[in-house]
């Protein structure tokens, strides 16, 4: 097995948690779940002293996502570094913002349909898991109920999923246009 493939998915793994903690600060996910509690303990203390130089703005947490686009691009570096590929600073600054935004769906995407399983198969549940992933998604069918909800049916999770397929659609578009390497 390759070692820069094995050193590649770790560091993506890394960026995907650092991703859901981002999402748990966006989202202002309730603190008393436990899920929430522990990231918040295990990955805060790598974030404190990025918080000099880039705090919490709007709810948006700077200093983690420098830290995921940080990640983004050491993964790319790492993985084409082995290649024969010709790369620039521009080629990894792409590809590490067109990766960012594709896992952010991705996990996006993840959360509402396990939002949506979840509410067919337990009604009511208190699972810890779930109630994370209902308070992250509310969010963005909040916007889309007022308009999709017809005989006690809510019809804005489709509508949801619809806009972010179409946003990887765009990316992907701009990825391929731009000439990056097929990684994400």
């Amino acid at each position: 097995m390759n070692p820069n493939f094995v050193i590649f998915t770790l560091i993506n793994l890394i960026s995907i948690i650092l991703s859901v903690y981002f999402f748990f600060r966006l989202f202002e996910v309730n603190f008393n779940n436990i899920l929430v509690s522990r990231s918040y303990s295990f990955i805060e203390p790598f974030l404190k002293p990025l918080r000099v130089f880039l705090p919490v703005v709007y709810r948006f947490d700077l200093s983690c996502l420098a830290l995921i686009f940080f990640f983004k691009a050491l993964a790319f570096f790492i993985f084409l570094s082995g290649s024969e590929l010709d790369f620039t600073i521009s080629d990894c600054l792409a590809w590490t913002g067109i990766s960012v935004l594709l896992m952010f769906s991705q996990i996006l995407r993840y959360g509402l349909f396990i939002s949506i399983i979840g509410s067919w198969a337990f009604p009511g549940s208190n699972n810890q898991f779930l109630s994370l992933c209902n308070s992250v998604t509310n969010v963005l069918l909040k916007p889309f109920q007022k308009f999709t909800v017809f005989g006690g049916m809510d019809f804005s999770p489709i509508i949801v999923f619809f806009l972010l397929i179409q946003i990887d659609r765009i990316l992907f578009n701009l990825k391929f246009s731009l000439g990056l390497p097929s990684l994400i």
